[in-house]
């Protein structure tokens, strides 16, 4: 199958496109990491404090939430 393949309405303008599975799946990979890498760059420009992971579990426990 030629990728992608569009899907049209009456007017001919295109409304859906259809993907095999492995070009479906590398794009939400794609999209995934994308996502994490936006977290990483605000978390990057936040001013919150920032505890390592143990010391936050350990308050995160004695808050009791």
């Amino acid at each position: 199958m030629k990728e992608p393949r569009m899907i049209v309405n009456e007017d001919g303008k295109p409304v859906s496109v259809i993907l095999s599975i492995s070009t479906y799946k590398k794009i939400l990979d794609e999209l995934e990491e994308l996502e994490e890498i936006r977290a990483y760059d605000k978390a990057k420009k936040s001013t919150d404090e920032i505890l390592p992971f143990e010391e936050a579990l350990d308050k995160f426990k004695r808050e009791d939430v």
